[in-house]
């Protein structure tokens, strides 16, 4: 398996996270329910992705 650099994970997270924002801004509510689902089901991407983002 190829190791991603860790630059483009965090630009990726990076533009996400500013596309919420903007979204929020929307009466949508799109941040809450992606936050429920991560609290709730506990995907195994998420944990993925923060051990990667605080591995460095």
């Amino acid at each position: 398996m190829n190791k991603v650099s860790f630059f483009p994970k965090l630009t990726v997270c990076f533009i996400v996270l500013l596309a919420l924002l903007v979204l929020h801004i929307i009466p949508l509510p799109i941040l809450e329910v992606l936050i429920l689902y991560v609290m709730i089901f506990r995907p195994p991407w998420f944990k993925n992705l923060v051990d990667q983002l605080y591995d460095r």
